[in-house]
């Protein structure tokens, strides 16, 4: 039931909404690989960084570099950073490493919320990719 609820969700979410509900995951997802560093549950926390690496992916690869212009480009190095920032966690088991990508997670949220406020996001309706411009 909860998973139908989800994937309707997404299904009908706007571009902004899909990538306040990426940031809010990826923050989710982060969180409980903290938990499960702390109980020595590597496998699981492995999961779940996974799990935001491709959140990053998607939120890197769906920036309109055209568009986006230097936020874009901003936003990208950031993303980057954040996927190697999760490799090194990963790999060094580093719960620091892993609060540093929650923080940038978090921060991005708040902005974007703020930002969503005053700018509309619209589809790209050739294609089903968001098309982020701001």
């Amino acid at each position: 039931m909860k998973d139908s609820y989800i994937e309707n969700s997404v299904k009908t979410a706007s571009p902004a909404k899909l990538v306040e509900m990426l940031y809010e995951k990826g923050i989710e997802v982060l969180k409980d690989a903290k938990g499960f560093f702390k109980e020595n549950n590597f496998i699981a926390a492995n999961e779940k960084i996974k799990r935001a690496q491709d959140i990053i992916t998607e939120l890197n690869i769906s920036l309109d570099m055209e568009k986006g212009g230097e936020i874009a480009k901003s936003l990208r190095s950031l993303y980057n950073y954040m996927y190697r920032t999760l490799i090194e966690s990963n790999l060094k088991k580093d719960i620091q490493k892993l609060d540093e990508v929650i923080y940038y997670f978090e921060q991005l949220l708040d902005v974007w919320k703020t930002a969503m406020k005053s700018t509309t996001v619209k589809p790209n309706e050739n294609d089903h990719h968001l098309n982020i411009s701001i």
